[in-house]
C-alpha cells in the first residue's frame, strides 16, 4: 500500500503531501502535493457542500453560475486542440491534479469563482493519475508536482507554478489576463507610450508607467495594488503598463530610458518624465505618487 508522508514545517506553515501518481504500482515519479493552509478556508455557504465533497474525493465538473464549464481533458490530443482554440482569445490556465489529492473541491471552487468573475480565463483540468494517456500528457508537459498550474497565451506558455496558494494564483491572473476593461492601459510599442503622453500633455494628469517584464515575481506581486491604484485614482492620474519582454519596440524604449531593473515605475506630467522608483513596495509607491501630484490618500 502506498504510504503518505507528512511534513509540517511550522515557520512557513507548509504541508507537504507525497503521493504517488497512479494507485497501482508504477515506476513513474511520484507527484508532490503542496499546499498553504491560508489559502483553504472556507466561508458562508460553501462549507457544507465542499466538506462533502472533499470526504469523496470527487472532483465535480458541473457549470458555473455564467455557464462556463471548467473542462477536463484525457489525452494529449484533445488538450493541444483545445488549447489552440481557447488561448487566441483568453487567458488560458491548466489545471493538473490527481484523484486522490484531498484539496481538490476547494481549487475547483477557487476555479469557478474565477469564472464568475472574468470571460476573460479559461481553465482546462486534468486528472494526471486517470489513464496512461493523461500520465503522457503529464510526462510531456514536465508535470512532477500536483497541484500544478499552466499559463497559456496564443498556445504560448508564459508561466506556471505548482502548489495551491490562493493570492498568488490571483496576483497572476491579474497580471497576465488581458482585460479590456482594466483601469491599466497596455502599451506594446513606441507609438502606444507617445500617444499616451500626448494625450495628457496638456490636462495635468500624472502619468504612471509600470515598466515589467512577464516573468518577474515582483512585478506580479505589486500589480494588484497597481489596479487598485488606478481604480481609485481615475480622473487625476493615468496607469499604464510595459512589459520589456514583449517586444523589441519595447525593448528598445527601455534600453533609452536607462531601464536596468523591474518593476520600474516612471512618471510623465504636461508632457515630461518627472521621476522614477525601482521596486515593488506599494507603500513606496503610494508615496511618490502623493509627492509628484501633491495629494492624500
Amino acid at each position: 500500500m502506498a504510504t503518505t508522508t507528512r511534513l509540517l514545517c511550522s515557520s512557513a506553515s507548509i504541508f507537504f503531501h507525497n503521493f504517488p501518481i497512479s494507485s497501482s504500482f508504477t515506476f513513474l515519479p511520484p507527484l508532490i502535493s503542496k499546499t498553504r493552509p491560508e489559502p483553504l478556508k472556507v466561508q458562508g455557504s460553501y462549507t457544507q457542500s465542499c466538506y462533502l465533497l472533499i470526504n469523496s474525493e470527487i472532483l465535480d465538473l458541473e457549470k458555473t453560475k455564467t455557464g462556463e464549464k471548467i473542462q477536463e481533458f484525457h489525452c494529449v490530443e484533445e488538450y493541444d486542440n483545445n488549447l489552440q482554440i481557447f488561448s487566441q482569445e483568453k487567458l488560458v490556465i491548466a489545471h493538473f491534479s490527481a484523484s486522490h489529492y484531498k484539496y481538490n473541491a476547494k481549487i475547483q471552487q477557487f476555479m469557478e469563482e474565477q469564472c464568475r468573475l472574468s470571460n476573460e480565463v479559461k481553465f482546462l483540468h486534468v486528472m494526471a493519475n486517470e489513464s496512461e494517456k493523461t500520465r503522457q500528457l503529464c510526462r510531456r508537459e514536465n508535470i512532477e508536482e500536483i497541484p500544478h498550474f499552466v499559463f497559456y497565451r496564443k498556445t504560448e506558455k508564459i508561466h506556471e507554478e505548482a502548489g495551491f496558494q490562493r493570492q498568488k494564483l490571483v496576483s497572476n491572473i491579474l497580471y497576465y489576463r488581458d482585460d479590456p476593461f482594466s483601469p491599466v492601459v497596455q502599451l506594446q510599442s513606441r507609438e502606444d507610450l507617445q500617444k499616451l503622453i500626448k494625450v495628457h500633455k496638456l490636462d495635468d494628469k500624472l502619468i504612471v508607467l509600470k515598466v515589467g517584464k512577464r516573468q518577474c515575481r515582483p512585478c506580479v506581486k505589486i500589480y494588484p495594488s497597481v489596479l487598485k491604484l488606478a481604480s481609485q485614482m481615475v480622473g487625476r492620474a493615468v496607469f499604464a503598463r510595459m512589459n520589456a519582454d514583449e517586444n523589441e519596440s519595447c525593448m528598445k524604449i527601455l534600453r533609452e530610458m536607462d531601464i536596468l531593473k523591474v518593476p520600474t515605475f516612471l512618471f510623465v506630467r504636461n508632457g515630461e518624465f518627472c521621476g522614477r522608483y525601482v521596486g515593488s513596495c506599494a507603500s513606496t509607491l503610494i508615496r511618490e505618487i502623493v509627492k509628484l501630484r501633491s495629494i492624500k490618500e
